[in-house]
């Protein structure tokens, strides 16, 4: 067995048998909630009394079966736990619709697209087909907020650390590839951090009606927090400014059915200096001038999320299929990829007994900035290249297409397996690649 998987088994074990002896369920039950069983009821007792805990595990394996910039196939393995609990303070203080949470996170592992399927000369851009993978293979302090409602949840503060994707342009993660999965607004941009990432901030929400809100952020920018050293460091050390958002939503429910939606539309600044991708301070290429590049105040972005239940399937009173869409905008002077958009559909319970199950497609298109590209030709005339396989030849990148198709497949009310098949087009943008066929198992299980 390898060792990091050998290792990630003896801790998953160990988090399990302090409460598995003494459940009343017997662990590993075919219809308990969690793994572990209600500890003897005792899991149950503190939930009712406002502690609510989390304990999770989630794998990815992949396997390059065809294509990508390395042919040589292998598989892959990446993993995260969660551990974290939720203080209803409600009911453990009296503090009518208060919430604290908090929770740390773990990551190991490798990941197929960085070691088989982009070119290595050029950074990879959002599709790893590993979604778990990145942000540091080490610990990482998620979340440490306060959470309080006002006048029957009208305004809503949340203050703390927390990832940025938490609350703005978040639409969950279905799919197993990173461009597929979690805040579009955070793959591009290189400012905005998504899960397991917190920064310190604060975000204020107003419903106007219970499906029509309004919400603003303000967060620090510490790229410190995302690195191995830095992770649990959370002081001002390594600050570089601040992350101002704004979102607008509504969650409709359409005709007799009540079908469920949600529709979005926000923006983000970002006030840390950043520099030109191609132009220095007299609006030259700055390549060919040799001058440095210009330096931007600010950068900023934007993004547009729909996702609406357009079926119901009488069989399950979740069932039906679900349609989405997703924009993301990144500013072109500052942003490797100026913008990514994907689109897709979402099928629950697919099969008469199987409501909790989904099938899942989508498909996403990650646009390289024409200006890096611009840099990138200029690079290579520079050295006076004109031959991709040449070792010093800098890729020229315009877009990468990634399709993926899944089934989950709800095996108990704690184990989730999710096969699925990707194809990656122009792997990183780069035309020079064969198109990568890749397969992979994602795994969830609730300790």
């Amino acid at each position: 067995m390898d060792h990091s998987i050998r290792e990630n088994y003896i801790f998953l074990m160990i988090l399990m048998f302090p409460f598995g002896s003494l459940a009343n369920e017997l662990p590993f039950s075919s219809t308990g909630k969690y793994m572990a069983g209600d500890w003897n009821g005792v899991r149950s007792e503190l939930k009712n009394k406002g502690y609510d805990f989390t304990l999770e595990y989630g794998s990815i394996v992949t396997s390059n079966i065809s294509g990508g910039y390395n042919k040589d196939r292998t598989a892959r393995y990446s993993d995260q736990y969660i551990i974290g609990a939720d203080f209803d303070l409600q009911k453990i203080a009296g503090i009518t619709d208060g919430e604290f949470k908090v929770s740390v996170i773990d990551r190991n592992g490798r990941d197929l697209t960085s070691d088989r399927i982009q070119d290595p000369r050029a950074p990879v851009i959002g599709s790893t087909v590993n979604s778990n993978y990145g942000r540091g293979q080490t610990w990482h302090a998620a979340q440490f907020w306060y959470r309080q409602s006002w006048y029957a949840k009208t305004i809503d503060l949340k203050l703390g650390l927390m990832p940025v994707g938490e609350d703005f342009d978040n639409n969950g993660c279905y799919f197993q590839n990173l461009s597929l999965c979690g805040s579009l607004a955070g793959h591009g941009a290189g400012v905005w951090y998504n899960t397991p990432i917190g920064q310190w901030g604060a975000r204020l929400r107003y419903n106007f009606t219970p499906q029509v809100y309004l919400q603003t952020g303000a967060f620090m920018y510490n790229p410190n927090y995302a690195t191995r050293s830095g992770s649990f460091q959370l002081d001002n050390t390594g600050r570089l400014g601040n992350m101002y958002l704004m979102e607008f939503g509504y969650t409709p429910t359409l005709g007799a059915n009540k079908l469920p939606g949600a529709w979005k539309v926000g923006a983000w600044y970002n006030t840390a200096k950043a520099s030109d991708v191609l132009k220095d301070a007299e609006g030259d290429d700055y390549v060919t001038s040799q001058r440095p590049p210009a330096t931007h105040d600010g950068r900023y972005g934007g993004w547009i999320y729909l996702l609406q239940q357009v079926t119901a399937d009488p069989r399950s009173p979740r069932g039906g299929l679900s349609l989405f869409w997703h924009l993301a905008m990144n500013d072109r002077d500052t942003a490797t990829m100026d913008y990514q958009t994907q689109i897709g559909a979402i099928y629950k319970g697919p099969f008469s007994g199987r409501g909790q199950d989904y099938i899942g497609f989508g498909v996403s298109k990650m646009h390289e900035n024409s200006k890096v590209a611009r840099r990138a030709q200029l690079l290579n005339d520079k050295k006076g290249l004109d031959d991709y396989d040449n070792p010093a030849w800098t890729p020229v990148r315009d877009a990468e297409y990634v399709a993926e198709l899944h089934y989950s497949f709800v095996v108990t009310p704690w184990l989730t397996l999710r096969p699925n098949v990707q194809l990656l087009i122009d792997p990183g943008g780069v035309s020079e690649i064969d198109d990568a066929w890749v397969v992979g198992t994602q795994i969830t299980i609730k300790l």
